[in-house]
């Protein structure tokens, strides 16, 4: 017997503007206009002869029949997203991962690593973009992304990776043998800049290095600071996970044993998704290769 189903263009539409109780937001999930939005949702309430918004000074608002409706309508809709991602993963390149994450995290720990990952799991296709900017997973084909910050993002699901802590780093070439004093001899020293002079200013002053001017120095952003400290050419602030490699081999040395702890890594990846096995195996992978960067650190730090 033929169903008697409205249009599934409007159902989709309201099912969006209920959600995220806005048209606006609706029309840029469905990447059509407010306009269209409207539309479908105006033929679905002819066609049921109900209201399912009301209208309000502030945007939108369900009605009862409407909440009733989405309340039904959003699980419907997952499950019919979830067996078309089923339906299609046979055709699908095995194993097709595309991972956001934080551009100093990739150069600097991630690609000197990924051997061992495509040596374990061949059938893996990785595709890394490195960016600064905050996952936009609507915007992006990317399934899961490892990104700095405080852990306060919306529509996201999260797993923290690493705690980050900050201190400064310079070549054992810059020194020649000297051993500071203390952080005040920094005054001596050209201080490399990362995004932001705050962080030299707020390092210096939790190790109480008073008389050190915390903004001269140039600004070189990404991990240029990092590489151009390699370099000899002054102090960078440099972390538990970018800078270990260096440490380990001998190219950077800290002559501070003073950490200033800062925001973390995280795990983040489209909320209410269904995890893929590369994605959870490349996760799971991550949080070994860290748990030995922190181990080696630790090993580091404690001579």
């Amino acid at each position: 017997m033929a169903r008697r189903l409205p249009s599934l263009r409007a159902i989709r539409a309201f099912e969006a503007a209920a959600r995220q109780e806005s048209f606006t937001n609706a029309a840029d999930e469905l990447s059509v206009t407010h306009a269209a939005v409207s539309r479908h949702i105006r033929d679905l309430e002819e066609w049921l002869g109900t209201q399912l918004f009301r209208r309000t000074g502030r945007g939108v608002e369900l009605t009862g029949v409407g909440a009733r409706l989405s309340s039904r309508l959003t699980p419907l809709f997952d499950e019919l997203a979830d067996a078309i991602n089923e339906a299609t993963a046979d055709e699908a390149r095995p194993g097709e991962l595309t991972v956001t994450l934080h551009t100093a995290l990739a150069a600097r720990w991630l690609v000197p690593r990924l051997g061992r990952f495509t040596a374990r799991y061949p059938d893996i296709g990785l595709n890394l973009d490195p960016t600064d900017a905050i996952a936009n997973f609507r915007a992006d084909p990317a399934e899961l992304g490892i990104r700095m910050g405080d852990g306060e993002w919306e529509d996201v699901e999260i797993e923290p990776l690493v705690q980050l802590e900050v201190f400064p780093v310079c070549s054992p070439d810059l020194l020649a043998g000297r051993k500071l004093k203390g952080p005040r001899d920094l005054r001596h020293f050209t201080l490399l800049h990362e995004e932001s002079r705050k962080w030299w200013k707020e390092w210096l002053e939790a190790a109480g290095a008073r008389g050190v001017d915390p903004t001269r120095g140039p600004m070189l952003q990404g991990h240029l600071a990092i590489e151009a400290a390699e370099a000899g050419q002054g102090f960078a602030l440099a972390d538990n996970v970018v800078a270990v490699d260096s440490l380990a081999d001998g190219w950077l040395m800290r002559p501070f044993d003073i950490d200033l702890p800062q925001e973390a890594y995280y795990f983040v990846r489209p909320q209410g998704t269904r995890e893929s096995r590369a994605a959870a195996l490349f996760r799971q992978w991550i949080k070994e290769e860290m748990a030995a960067t922190q181990e080696l650190f630790r090993r580091l730090t404690s001579r």
